[in-house]
């Protein structure tokens, strides 16, 4: 089995009022952007590159700063490719770990997003440019600084706006008490 790679894409923060605040959504890795990874390699992935996994999005799961011996703090529930990218939908699970990293997207503090892949096919141009054409995602992760600047992009966080958290509002109302 191929090792898997890392890359880190920078990302800007929008929220967005239709569900329950616990879904980041945005592009996870930008196509057609050719980026310099390090003194030996520019690459670019292809449109195209991960249409098989988009199939599956249930299985790519959530991670922090590519961690994987913690737990993920969610799962992809949609992916699919555009224009600009491989598009992606996160759910993030219920918990104190999931609500911190929750509020640190919300506050842009975390704001990047970073995917582990293994390469299947790619294509070496005569300038040494590494075209990604098909790639396994492994995971996807949320990280502090991103490789591809503001093109891989964390679009906004669903909050819900029709169910009121009534423990919340009698904790406000007991404190007005006082």
């Amino acid at each position: 089995m191929k090792d898997i790679e890392s890359r880190s894409y920078d990302s800007e923060l929008e929220l967005r009022e239709d569900s329950d605040g616990r879904t980041i959504t945005g592009i996870v890795v930008p196509y057609d952007i050719e980026q310099r990874i390090n003194p030996s390699l520019t690459e670019v992935f292809r449109r195209g590159a991960f249409a098989a996994v988009a199939r599956e999005a249930h299985r790519v799961k959530l991670l922090v700063g590519h961690d994987s011996q913690k737990l993920p703090i969610g799962r992809a529930t949609l992916l699919r490719e555009d224009a600009r990218g491989l598009y992606g939908e996160f759910r993030v699970s219920k918990g104190q770990r999931g609500d911190d990293i929750l509020e640190l997207v919300r506050d842009s503090a975390l704001t990047d997003f970073s995917i582990g892949f293994q390469a299947l096919k790619d294509r070496r141009r005569a300038d040494g440019v590494v075209e990604r054409i098909a790639a396994h995602l492994a995971e996807v992760s949320l990280v502090t600084f991103g490789a591809y600047g503001k093109n891989a992009a964390i679009a906004g966080v669903r909050e819900e706006s029709t169910t009121p958290n009534l423990d919340a509002l009698a904790e406000i109302l007991k404190d007005l008490k006082k």
